[in-house]
């Protein structure tokens, strides 16, 4: 009996081991740092961003190979057909219906090359077809083109493949970026969230500080009361401020709780993980210079690059839609061998020229107006591209101009609050020596308390809104200040 009640002890022990070390486990303490990389590497955000930019980063190197000879097998490996055909029969004079039987297999190796100053593009290719005719007479045929090569493009002058080579490494440009300005949003958000938590962090602590401090003042107010040192009145008052110091404090709980599991999910951790915060001070005397933060966001920020892009897609449209307006030639030329015969190796004896050219011409007689109205459309949208990006630039300098001079108003903000809650402690604690000695009443004492409070949310709150500004402003112009370099996640 001794020994099973041994054993169960053991495990009971075992499991109580067990479950400190599961709750050890589930608390973490953050900084600043910490928190902005989690957020980069784990949130759900970051990830979109990253497999965004997958996208446009696939598309540019489908481009890139698009630009090379591309080499592609076409076949028909096996075409039986039974049918019925019309026939001529001479030795009659009448036409009749036949049935007619056919075994088809062709195949043939192409190869294209695209002319990026041209606009047009090199093909050649090689074919071999058979075909065995089942009937009256059973024929057996060998079609052979050993090599063709031609030449197509457009007379106009309008190239799509030169427009393309500007375009499309300014869409990866951008992708580039956005996937940046993307993660800097993440770690933006990340910062709110992270001081969304600090403040109820730090008003849990005040609400427990207080209620601790309305204990010990209701237990004094009591024994001061008892010697007629203070009204029934005063202490009613003490005793109502601890009540709601009580509410005061699961209110408090239930913020910190709220926001935790916010930041935990928002980070990739388990909702139940207990976060405790360190909060970060300035990082220094640092003065960003307006002039030097617009010119990254210029070199840096996508929407830049995006309304290039609009404009530059804008302005392919109204060329074409120039060259278009009035007609269109296009010219496809071909020269290549070929030949037919009853068997394989005849096939390739005695070859024959195989030639084409081929101006295709198209001339709108009457269209009412349709391709000049869409020429004109075209250059009006080139005007509203410009336009746009003119009207996009003069805001973003605006944002980053007005973001610039307040980041570095905050850096003075926050040493005003800190100074604020050095009075404010002092303050506090002095009263509250006085109120012990009963040279100040309980007024006197709630005031302090509150001044008290006040200062310390308002120091986290400029600390906040110091690290928001930083971070608003190193997602506009996506460099970072700190190390002086600009910001890369690829």
């Amino acid at each position: 009996m001794s020994k099973r009640l041994y054993i169960f002890l053991a495990i009971a022990q075992l499991s109580i081991v067990n479950c400190q070390l599961s709750i050890a486990q589930r608390r973490v303490v953050l900084d600043l740092d910490r928190t902005i990389s989690l957020s980069t590497d784990s949130s759900l955000s970051a990830q979109k961003y990253q497999s965004v930019y997958d996208v446009s980063r696939y598309e540019y190197l489908s481009w890139q190979a698009s630009r090379k000879p591309q080499i592609s097998l076409q076949s028909t490996p096996v075409m039986y057909e039974r049918y019925m055909t019309q026939r001529y029969v001479s030795t009659e004079d009448v036409d009749v219906y036949r049935q007619q039987r056919t075994f088809y297999s062709q195949a043939g190796i192409s190869a294209t090359q695209t002319m990026e100053n041209w606009g047009g593009y090199f093909y050649g290719s090689t074919q071999l077809g058979f075909l065995r005719t089942f009937g009256d007479q059973n024929q057996t045929q060998f079609m052979t083109v050993p090599v063709a090569v031609g030449y197509k493009q457009d007379l106009l002058f309008y190239n799509p493949l030169k427009w393309a080579k500007k375009i499309e490494p300014l869409k990866l440009a951008r992708a580039e970026k956005e996937l940046v300005y993307g993660i800097e949003t993440t770690s933006e958000e990340a910062v709110a969230r992270f001081f969304t938590l600090a403040l109820a962090q730090d008003q849990q602590r005040m609400a427990e500080e207080y209620l601790a401090s309305c204990d010990t003042i209701y237990a004094i107010a009591e024994r001061r009361y008892k010697i007629a040192s203070i009204p029934k009145a005063e202490l009613s008052m003490l005793e109502l401020q601890k009540t709601n110091a009580r509410t005061s404090l699961t209110n408090a709980r239930i913020a910190r709780n709220r926001a935790a599991k916010e930041l935990a999910t928002y980070l990739g951790m388990d909702r139940a993980t207990d976060i405790e915060l360190i909060i970060p001070s300035v990082i220094g005397s640092m003065h960003i210079d307006a002039t030097e933060a617009i010119a990254l966001a210029r070199e840096n920020n996508p929407t830049y690059l995006a309304k290039r892009q609009t404009t530059a897609e804008a302005r392919r449209e109204a060329e074409r839609a120039k060259v278009e307006k009035n007609f269109s030639v296009s010219l496809d030329a071909s020269v290549g061998l070929n030949q037919v015969a009853d068997n394989f190796s005849e096939a390739y004896r005695n070859l024959l020229s195989q030639d084409k050219a081929t101006i295709t011409l198209s001339i709108p007689l009457k269209d009412w107006g349709k391709r000049k109205n869409a020429y004109l459309a075209a250059r009006s949208t080139v005007d509203v591209a410009e336009r746009a990006e003119q009207e996009s630039a003069r805001d973003i300098e605006l944002e980053v101009a007005l973001t610039v001079a307040d980041f570095n108003e905050r850096q003075s903000i926050v040493e005003t609050s800190r100074q604020a809650l050095t009075i404010a402690e002092d303050t506090y604690a002095q009263t509250l020596q006085r109120f012990i000695r009963a040279q100040a009443n309980a007024y006197d004492l709630s005031l302090a308390q509150s001044h008290w409070q006040t200062a310390r949310q308002n120091q986290i709150a400029s600390l906040q809104n110091y690290w928001l500004s930083y971070f608003h402003l190193r997602r506009l112009t996506l460099y970072d200040y700190q190390h002086n370099k600009s910001i890369t996640y690829k």
